[in-house]
């Protein structure tokens, strides 16, 4: 039987969950690098985690999770354009992270629409199918010598951004995911 002071932080939890701001990974290599997003996602708000992997199945490091897995829906797919379609037809906006002169700084964007964060794999990076259905491209500032921040770090960052400017606008401050899935998701949690 959980304690009143777990079915608490339980509730605030789930009043914090964001329905319109996701994570797509696509083809993410590594379990350490896909434990350390989930970790974030959870640590930022976001409720579904869409997880696409072509080759094999997704693995995840529950030390470097922390667990944060079982908190999560987690969509799993096996090609990208079912998956972005998919987010597309919710009306997700799809934001790429892309190296390139067109990419916009995460700074500039708008992340308190609904939309759907894709990142890509550690050596490739995202793919020509998410570039199609990008409604656009953002990366994030950097001013060192390397070009790129390891997936994961990238991700936490980007949904700082978006974390940042939802608390600007009030975000934070009242439930936003459905009643119903609130309470399914509380039942479910609970016995955690």
């Amino acid at each position: 039987m959980p304690t009143l002071s777990r079915l608490k932080r339980i509730a605030r939890v789930l009043k914090h969950r964001q329905p319109d701001l996701t994570v797509v990974l696509e083809n993410i290599k590594n379990p350490h690098n896909a434990s350390a997003i989930l970790r974030s996602c959870d640590a930022f708000g976001v409720q579904d985690v869409y997880v696409i992997r072509e080759e094999r199945a997704f693995g995840v490091s529950k030390r470097v999770s922390s667990g944060t897995y079982k908190w999560l829906n987690i969509h799993l797919y096996s090609d990208t354009e079912s998956c972005l379609r998919e987010l597309k037809g919710k009306g997700f906006r799809i934001l790429a992270t892309h190296l390139s002169p067109s990419s916009v700084d995460i700074r500039e964007v708008d992340l308190t629409q609904k939309v759907a964060i894709v990142v890509g794999s550690e050596l490739e990076g995202i793919s020509d199918t998410v570039l199609k259905y990008a409604d656009e491209r953002i990366v994030i500032p950097i001013i060192g010598f390397v070009q790129s921040f390891n997936v994961s770090v990238a991700t936490a960052i980007i949904l700082y951004e978006a974390f940042r400017q939802r608390d600007e606008k009030g975000y934070f401050k009242k439930a936003r995911l459905d009643k119903g899935l609130r309470k399914e998701l509380f039942e479910k949690w609970k016995e955690f």
